[in-house]
């Protein structure tokens, strides 16, 4: 089965998102989005809880551009059950919700399961009148792509916490060696402020999350400089930019990130489910460091 067009229009909005933004402000694409966590919080639901994946970062992406103050979103349904009244006229917003379904394989005829998208609408706080600012209870049903998440305080502990390997040494390159499985580091000092040492430490946990006894991303690999190696570095710049929201710290992009930005739009413009993939994939390792951290 197929997902819906609405599905698919959704992940291509997402994707005319992502593109745009990088053609407007470069390397530095994520900033909007950065600045406006800062301000206002991460997207939450109604249950209060925070979207996750695809949709954290869409409904981030909306909450930028629009200006909104509250990073609350909700379904027609869930506003109406809160007291609240959705404004007449207000545009909704898509998320993505994955649930399985079942399907025949077509060589063995064996049933099988699969993941399959599911499409809602939601609407921002600033876009209903009359809410208390009461909260739906987690025994509500109705699926809104949302999941839970431990927020962890500090950077620097959450750091300190995690298995991985970390080396500093005086030296001017950051890298994670899936060979060595370490993260090599330059010493803090040599960083000009600390948005330059969170935002690549957390770049290179990211990539850590990809060894073969983790989550055994980099198997398709090729030469360096290929669409995978670029593919990955994108998941790892999605990664390290949830965390920074998450740990309340800034990040900046690295200089050395430029040479593959034509990369990640050529990518993306060719393959609209590619930043679905690539936001599902930041979101697995994030939540693998928070586990590991905890």
């Amino acid at each position: 089965m197929k997902p819906s067009n609405k599905a698919i229009d959704t992940m291509q909005e997402i994707t005319n998102k992502v593109i745009s933004l990088m053609e407007q402000h470069g390397t530095d694409w994520s900033k909007p989005w950065r600045e406006s966590a800062r301000a206002v919080g991460n997207p939450i639901s109604a249950k209060k809880r925070e979207y996750t994946g695809i949709n954290f970062l869409n409904l981030g992406f909306i909450t930028a551009m629009t200006g909104y103050k509250s990073p609350v979103f909700a379904t027609f349904k869930q506003w109406k059950s809160l007291g609240a009244t959705v404004t007449k006229g207000s545009k909704g917003y898509s998320v993505l919700f994955y649930t399985t379904i079942k399907i025949k394989d077509k060589v063995s005829g064996e049933d099988k399961m699969i993941p399959f998208p599911k499409t809602y609408t939601v609407f921002n706080a600033d876009q209903v009148s009359d809410w208390d600012g009461s909260w739906l209870e987690d025994s509500d049903t109705e699926l809104d792509g949302v999941q839970e998440w431990n927020d962890i305080k500090t950077a620097d502990n959450f750091i300190a916490k995690l298995p991985a390997k970390i080396e500093y040494k005086p030296q001017n390159q950051a890298f994670y060696s899936p060979a060595q499985d370490i993260v090599v580091l330059p010493e803090r000092h040599q960083f000009k402020n600390a948005s330059g040492f969170y935002g690549t430490a957390l770049h290179e946990l990211i990539h850590w999350t990809g060894h073969s006894s983790r989550h055994d991303r980099f198997k398709s690999f090729g030469k360096f400089g290929d669409k995978d190696y670029a593919f990955e570095e994108l998941v790892a710049e999605l990664g390290s930019a949830m965390l920074s929201n998450r740990l309340k710290v800034d990040s900046e992009p690295r200089a050395d990130h430029a040479k593959y930005l034509n990369g990640w739009i050529k990518c993306l413009k060719s393959d609209p489910k590619a930043i679905t993939k690539a936001a599902a994939m930041s979101q697995k390792a994030c939540t693998y460091l928070a586990e590991a951290a905890a």
